[in-house]
């Protein structure tokens, strides 16, 4: 009698398990120094399977930062539609951070190739800032604090201007919100 099981499995199940291997890899390696073969080879298949769902390693690498990002922002509505309102914003930012140290190298890796996953400088931008905000006649409670999250408020801003055209005005104007908000207490 002949098996009615499938000889191989589903594509988007190999397509995972590329994904799963390149991950891996990433994490080991950096993400310069693999090989498409090393990534078929921790898969567990052909190099020409490799080509039928990405067309380059940079091509597989966006598939890794894509897939990172959707799961860390799943992470981040769950936590947040369990709370609701403020409190689902609060647990929102916090899965955030929750998540990101999670996967720090990865996310290293991925997003920030250069560092190789590693982080032994100090962001003298923040420091500077955050001697600046203890200077003021009404400084912030924490400085450190304060300036590390307006700094990455900033941080995010920019880059979603970057990758958007035409939101400057709308970004920066809630950015100054912030820094009032955050300041003016």
């Amino acid at each position: 009698m002949k098996s009615t099981a499938p000889r191989t499995k589903p594509s988007d199940e190999r397509r995972t398990d590329l994904l799963d291997a390149a991950e891996e890899l990433v994490q080991n390696q950096g993400a310069e120094r693999f090989t498409v073969e090393d990534v078929t080879t921790g898969a567990g298949v052909a190099k020409g399977t490799f080509y039928l769902h990405f067309t380059s390693k940079g091509d597989l690498l966006d598939a890794l930062r894509d897939r990172y990002v959707r799961r860390f922002a799943e992470v981040q509505l769950s936590a947040a539609r369990v709370e609701g309102g403020v409190a689902g914003v609060r647990a929102w930012m916090r899965a955030g951070v929750t998540e990101y140290l999670r996967d720090v190298r990865l996310h290293d890796v991925l997003f920030h190739p250069s560092t190789r996953g590693e982080r032994d400088t100090p962001n003298t931008v923040v420091d500077t800032f955050a001697e600046f905000l203890a200077s003021l006649d009404s400084p912030p409670a924490d400085p450190e604090t304060t300036a590390l999250i307006l700094y990455s408020a900033m941080h995010g801003v920019t880059e979603h201007i970057v990758h958007t055209p035409g939101t400057d005005d709308r970004l920066l104007a809630g950015l100054d919100r912030l820094v009032v908000s955050v300041l003016e207490v």
